[in-house]
């Protein structure tokens, strides 16, 4: 029966269509995404901050920096670009040349200690964790969060926009352990799902969170936004 489906690649493609649109029901990061991309929340959402020249944002998990083109294109504020892989730090650092008194970019990710790992190499999607799409094949610098804010003497941040392909319960629960959780305004986050345990690890690092911080959005596994408790 599956093969003669195949066959027909009309019927094929109307069911694949017909499996994706009722994925957005039954599935929570499809319909995440669905509702995400229908409020344009890159633009809506992402952008939607109370920021100033004078703002300290953190962009973790750069990448080609989408986000950090947009939120200094907008704000003109300070920005700290990280990006552990070589070829997109390069690619950033000559996006940025003619802005380096605001914009600093590290060829290093943040995590919970100071290590060197390996990652996978699927671009915007490379990860700490093997996946179907890329094992780890990649050497790459990280960084101990609370060590780096030490010393650059940062007192406060702004914003942090976090998307590190499932590095993300590590490197939140450095920052709530050491407290420096309180000196956050605005948190920006993509969980994700591909992890073990992910749900579990997401309900437990979102009730720590609750304790300081407020959700303003939620698109489970998409992005989800936290603003520091008045």
């Amino acid at each position: 029966m599956k093969q003669k489906i195949k066959n027909n690649k009309y019927l094929y493609k109307f069911l694949i269509s017909l499996r994706e649109k009722l994925r957005v029901i039954y599935n929570t990061k499809t319909r995440s995404r669905f509702l995400w991309i229908l409020r344009n929340g890159d633009k809506n959402i992402s952008l939607n901050y109370p920021l100033n020249s004078n703002s300290v944002v953190f962009d973790i998990g750069a990448y080609k920096g989408n986000f950090s083109k947009e939120i200094y294109k907008k704000f003109k504020c300070n920005l700290y670009a990280f990006e552990p892989q070589t070829e997109y730090y390069s690619f950033l650092s000559n996006e940025f040349a003619s802005h380096k008194e605001n914009v600093k970019i590290f060829n290093f990710g943040l995590l919970d200690e100071n290590k060197t790992i390996m990652i996978s190499d699927i671009e915007g999607s490379s990860s700490i964790y093997s996946r179907p799409e890329g094992d780890l094949s990649v050497t790459v610098q990280m960084r101990s969060f609370i060590d780096f804010i030490e010393e650059n003497s940062i007192k406060k941040i702004d914003l942090i926009y976090m998307n590190i392909e499932g590095s993300e319960y590590k490197l939140l629960n450095e920052i709530i352990q050491t407290g420096y959780i309180k000196n956050i305004d605005y948190l920006q986050i993509q969980f994700h799902n591909f992890v073990d345990g992910s749900k579990s690890l997401r309900k437990q690092i979102r009730k720590q969170l609750k304790k300081t911080h407020k959700c303003i959005f939620n698109f489970p596994f998409i992005w989800e936004g936290w603003q520091i408790n008045d």
